[in-house]
């Protein structure tokens, strides 16, 4: 087990995406970008295509790219802002709602089951990893970016 908390952080979110990606594939034929997609428009909702990108943390191409296959399947829909020439207004569809519902809630259960079989309080786990995002975003926009100073090690 590593003693950098950054990468079995990392380890542990990678290995939960490819989880992610294995079931959403197999059980919904989406892929787990594909479903966090969904999920970030939320229902009843539009968001702007750059705004999405923003919100998952790819290039405005990313979501460009996997638009299509989304609207192909009746996920979302997407329009020209109007008031906006090149912007582009994504909204999710009722059956996107649908399958977005349904993933979360097979995603939940899995976690939930995995967690449970390791002895893990998830309520306890959700809490510690809200309270270090709010940490983390806080000392982010007070500047705090650089690591603080760490003693040499001789």
């Amino acid at each position: 087990m590593s003693q950098d908390p950054a990468l079995a952080v990392h380890r542990l979110a990678s290995e939960l995406d490819q989880a992610a990606d294995a079931m959403l594939l197999a059980r919904f034929g989406i892929s787990q970008s594909r479903y966090r997609l969904l999920h970030a428009l939320r229902h009843g909702q539009t968001s702007t295509q750059h705004a999405l990108a923003v919100e998952l943390g790819v290039s405005d191409a990313v979501v460009s790219r996997m638009l299509p296959a989304l609207i192909s399947n009746d996920w979302c829909q997407v329009e020209n802002d109007p008031s906006h020439g090149r912007r582009r207004l994504v909204e999710l569809t009722p059956a996107g709602a649908e399958l977005q519902n349904a993933c979360t809630h097979f995603l939940v259960h899995a976690f939930s089951g995995a967690s449970q079989d390791a002895g893990v309080d998830v309520s306890r786990l959700l809490a510690d990893i809200e309270a270090l995002t709010r940490q983390i975003r806080r000392s982010m926009q007070l500047g705090r970016r650089a690591a603080p100073e760490m003693p040499v090690r001789e």
